[in-house]
């Protein structure tokens, strides 16, 4: 009697080979499902792609080869900006990885790019630039740090955007150490290096390897001894500053005085107050109001018009139109903006009144 090896695929044989095939069909199936819900493959989908995986795993407290997904929350979803500005495709973008929430949007028509911001008017929140050569900022709160960082798009028009905005918050209810910082640090710049390579923006990143934690907050010292944003004033003994970086928001505290600024990019453009024009919301490069003495200098690129102000420190009712600005006063305020748009390369800034 001949053996008929065809007899394996007759009958049961072939029954029991096809069962198993698609047996293992479906455990692949299913093993292929589980692994699009392991953390990792969860955030790579959020904010259409463009986050940097591993940070924002580490910041969220998520190790990246933890194959257990439930309990890890990732929400995603798209927003409309300005009407003047054709976006990217993937942009705007927000989203929250594990309380970890991202907005990844253009500069030029911003949404808001103070977003939940408190630094404004405060003697205590001071941006913090970030460094390594990346144009960014960090504000620190105590269960709280959110992270900017801008990237000019050198061949973008403001129509197309002039740029790309990523703003980054740490996970509520959390200590914010300078480890944490740190890993912020690092979901902001790789989030604005990943959306620059997904929407062809050329630009000029950072350095990522050379990043390190920015302080927590600004420092008092005499006006002699200031080194950073404050450095060369001459009005008060005292002054409250960060170290001098290349942030799209700079401040100097002159104790007890006045409250210097400069802002660039979304940070003026898009301001609530621009849409009575484009100088902080003022219709000249300089000037003088009641609470608020300008000047301005034309920045290439994302950064837009840099606009520099004073404004009386806070609890101060002081107005600038009965009680002017003194002769060093106004020294001050044409010093620090010169010394600013001198680190962004941008233009001398307009003449003080």
């Amino acid at each position: 009697m001949k053996w008929d090896s065809r007899a394996l695929f007759r009958g049961k044989g072939r029954r029991r080979l096809i069962g198993s095939t698609v047996a293992l069909a479906v455990l692949g199936a299913g093993y292929y499902g589980f692994q699009l819900q392991y953390p990792a493959a969860k955030t790579g989908r959020a904010c259409s792609g463009m986050l940097p995986v591993d940070p924002v795993l580490d910041l969220a407290g998520k190790s990246k080869l933890s194959l257990l997904g439930l309990g890890f929350d990732v929400s995603s979803w798209q927003f409309d900006v300005s009407g003047d500005v054709t976006e990217p495709d993937g942009l705007a973008t927000r989203c929250v990885v594990d309380g970890v929430e991202i907005s990844i949007e253009t500069s030029a028509g911003a949404l808001n790019a103070y977003g939940a911001y408190t630094f404004q008017g405060d003697q205590e929140s001071f941006p913090v630039p970030l460094n390594a050569g990346w144009q960014g900022l960090m504000v620190t709160e105590d269960d709280q740090a959110t992270a900017s960082v801008l990237l000019s798009c050198k061949h973008w028009t403001s129509k197309d955007g002039s740029g790309v905005l990523v703003t980054a918050d740490s996970p509520y209810d959390s200590k914010v150490t300078d480890a944490v910082r740190l890993k912020l640090a690092r979901v902001a710049t790789g989030t604005a290096q990943r959306a620059a390579e997904k929407t062809g923006c050329v630009t000029e990143p950072g350095n990522a390897g050379e990043l390190t934690a920015p302080a927590a907050t600004a420092k008092t010292v005499s006006a002699g001894g200031a080194t950073g944003t404050c450095k060369g004033m001459t009005s008060v003994s005292a002054v409250r500053e960060t170290a001098a970086g290349v942030s799209p928001v700079e401040e100097c505290l002159l104790v007890g005085s006045l409250q210097l600024t400069a802002a660039y990019g979304p940070f003026n453009d898009a301001s609530d107050a621009v849409v009575n024009g484009k100088y902080g919301g003022h219709d000249t490069p300089s000037g003088v109001e009641r609470s608020t003495a300008w000047t301005s200098a034309t920045c290439q690129g994302a950064l837009g018009v840099g606009y520099y102000y004073a404004s009386p420190v806070e609890g101060n009712d002081r107005k600038f139109t009965s009680a002017p600005l003194t002769k060093e006063e106004w020294e001050d305020l044409a010093h620090f903006a010169e010394q600013s748009a001198a680190r962004h390369g941008c233009d001398s800034p307009a003449a003080l009144p």
